[in-house]
């Protein structure tokens, strides 16, 4: 396998990595949350960098016990850099993967299926009165707006309400 210090040489060289800062997304996509749900991975805003590649080539290798082609990481990395994705999303998408992708051969939309969904406050009244406790819900407060969620623990780097 090759050393972490050969995977970052090859990764930075063969690729930009200046993603540059993620719009205002956090506003954008709370703007009309009413009624319906959203990704939480969506509203992190700190740019996936070039060592977040790195690692997480790394753990995938040392995981798998298996060396990959060089081109599987590039196209990874390229679509996840070219749909602007957040450190925040990249690293607990990377560490859900590595807990449920049993087998070594994975493909790239095993990594695009992961989601941790926020609702508004309509949906949490509809799950209390379909008799789900509060106990099994938890909200955080992201932009002034507070979300719920199931209880699943996945934990959110927002303010919770209790």
């Amino acid at each position: 396998m090759e050393k972490i210090n050969q995977v970052a040489t090859r990764i930075l060289s063969n690729q930009d990595l200046n993603i540059g800062p993620i719009q205002n997304a956090q506003k954008e996509i709370l703007r009309n949350t009413t009624n319906f749900e959203i990704n939480a991975l969506d509203l992190f805003t700190e740019p996936v960098t070039g060592i977040d590649f790195v690692k997480a080539e790394e753990m995938i290798r040392l995981n798998y016990g298996t060396d990959y082609a060089p081109e599987k990481f590039k196209l990874l990395f390229g679509m996840i850099k070219e749909d602007k994705w957040s450190h925040e999303r990249f690293i607990k998408t990377v560490k859900h993967f590595l807990k449920h992708q049993r087998f070594s051969a994975w493909t790239i939309a095993d990594f695009y299926g992961f989601q941790i969904k926020l609702y508004p406050y309509s949906w949490y009244s509809e799950q209390i009165s379909k008799g789900i406790p509060a106990c099994g819900l938890e909200g955080y407060k992201v932009n002034g707006k507070v979300m719920w969620k199931l209880k699943d623990g996945e934990t959110l780097p927002f303010e919770r309400i209790d």
